[in-house]
This record gives C-alpha cells, sequence and structure tokens, in this order.
C-alpha cells in the first residue's frame, strides 16, 4: 500500500538507491507515490496477483531491472495486500511486513524454501534506527509535511474513524488540547 507507511517506505527506498514500484488501489495515493519518488506505480484494484506480478515483470524486464531479490515490503495492513506481496515473492527476495490486519491470510509457506527468500515483521521502524530516519527527514530526502495532518487530541475518535473508514487520507497528529 502507498498510504501512511507506505508513502515514507517509498521515500526511504528511494533515498537508498531502490528502483520502487508502488502498488497500492487508490491512484491519489499512487499519484503522491509517484510525485514523491516511486518509479512506476500500478492500481491493483479488482486485478488478480498473477496479473499483477507478469506487470511488475514485464516492467522489470523492460527496464532491465534485476528480476530477483527483491525487496518488498507490505504495508496495506489488508489480507489481500499480504496475500499479494507474498505472492510476489522470486529468489532470494526479501519480504518485510509492516501493515497489520486481523485477518487470517492463507499462505504457502514452502514459497519462502522453494524461492530462499525470507520474511520479516516489524512496527514500522526499529527503535535503534531512529536516529538515521529522522536524519532522512532533517535532510529533506523523506517529507513528511504532505502526508500528516494535525488535530486535537478531543478529535481522536474522528481521527480512528477516518483511518478506518478510509475517509482521512492523511496521517493525523494529535495536539493535546486539554
Amino acid at each position: 500500500g502507498a498510504g501512511g507507511g507506505g508513502s515514507f517506505g517509498v521515500q526511504i527506498a528511494r533515498s537508498f538507491g531502490a528502483h520502487v514500484i508502488a502498488l497500492d488501489i487508490d491512484d491519489d495515493r499512487l499519484a503522491r507515490s509517484a510525485e514523491y519518488g516511486a518509479h512506476h506505480t500500478i492500481n491493483v484494484r479488482e486485478q488478480e496477483p498473477k496479473a499483477i506480478r507478469k506487470a511488475i515483470r514485464s516492467y522489470v524486464k523492460e527496464h532491465s531491472l534485476r528480476d530477483t531479490c527483491w525487496k518488498i515490503y507490505e504495508t496495506s495492513g489488508a489480507s489481500a495486500g499480504q496475500t499479494l506481496a507474498f505472492s510476489l515473492l522470486t529468489f532470494g527476495a526479501v519480504l518485510g511486513v509492516v501493515g497489520y490486519t486481523m485477518d487470517s491470510v492463507n499462505l504457502r509457506l514452502s514459497n519462502l524454501m522453494a524461492f530462499d527468500a525470507s520474511a520479516q515483521g516489524t512496527w514500522v521502524c526499529l527503535q535503534k534506527n531512529y536516529p538515521a530516519v529522522l536524519d532522512l527527514v532533517l535532510s529533506g530526502k523523506v517529507k513528511v509535511k504532505r502526508f500528516v495532518t494535525r488535530m486535537p487530541m478531543k478529535e481522536v475518535n474522528d481521527a480512528i474513524s477516518g483511518l478506518h473508514d478510509h475517509t482521512l487520507s492523511l496521517r493525523p497528529i494529535l495536539i493535546p488540547d486539554f
């Protein structure tokens, strides 16, 4: 996903020289990802994982990119996004799971063995990496302002509802007002 965490992931990956392909179901988030670092975007709404994988492989071939050892970051927090991310595994790939869902996801774990791939979960950023990430923001390599909105703490329930219902496209920063 190219929403909250995904939009920052795009920028961080790009700042380290990665060739970034952003996937999402929302054209506005994809446009913002392209503006802030994604080389290519794909709207995956109503597409099967097999077709998406084929489109990515075609793009990779067309641009003479490496077709193995991909770094795949799942940031949507949706079961469909996690299933898609897992389906994109290739030889030597690393799958980072950042998005969270309470839903069960049906995966063939043997793909990790078959592709000599690995998967790891994280809560967006390890605490030990905060200084490096903050340096990326302070240096201007990662833009934050365009992706956040300030809200008074008394609107915390509205913020949570807006994130859940996808009516709030920016990440809220709650400001104490009591």
